[in-house]
């Protein structure tokens, strides 16, 4: 009980010393919110030992945080897979390579590429490129200086 009463005071006294320390603002009503609610926490966290309770907030908020991760995770990826594309597309332009779209077969969340699908169907291709089979060259020579795409299939529609 007196550690629970000493918990108390601690914690009053170092929201009046931060009060006293903070300029008047913005930031010292978010510090005083922070306290107020250290401090509603500190007085109810004996309740569940008089109650003979264990209090666990890990799980209370793990579900939540995992799924806010893994959208963000997923975000985050998709992004970079875009990225990816593009700088595929712009480099094939400047090699002279124009109108082809790259698709990524791929585990977002893992970010795994299982394969790489080119559509060549609108491709246009000007300078050192007589055919389609040089074109391909070019392209497989883009994509696998990337290192993350070394050993990925590539497929092409025609």
């Amino acid at each position: 009980m007196s550690e629970w009463l000493l918990s108390i005071a601690g914690i009053i006294l170092l929201s009046v010393l931060c009060e006293f320390i903070l300029p008047e603002g913005q930031i010292n009503r978010y510090i005083r919110g922070i306290f107020a609610f250290i401090t509603i926490f500190v007085i109810i966290s004996p309740l569940p030992k008089l109650l003979n309770k264990e209090m666990d907030f890990s799980s209370f908020l793990s579900s939540y945080e995992i799924e806010l991760q893994e959208d963000y995770l997923y975000e985050i990826n998709m992004a970079k897979l875009n990225a990816l594309q593009n700088d595929i597309v712009d480099e094939l332009e400047n090699r002279g390579i124009e109108n082809i779209k790259i698709t990524f077969i791929a585990d977002v969340e893992n970010m795994e590429i299982y394969e790489i699908s080119v559509d060549l169907r609108d491709m246009a291709f000007s300078g050192n490129f007589t055919n389609k089979e040089k074109a391909k060259e070019e392209i497989e020579e883009v994509i696998y200086s990337i290192s993350a795409f070394s050993g990925v299939n590539i497929s092409y529609l025609e």
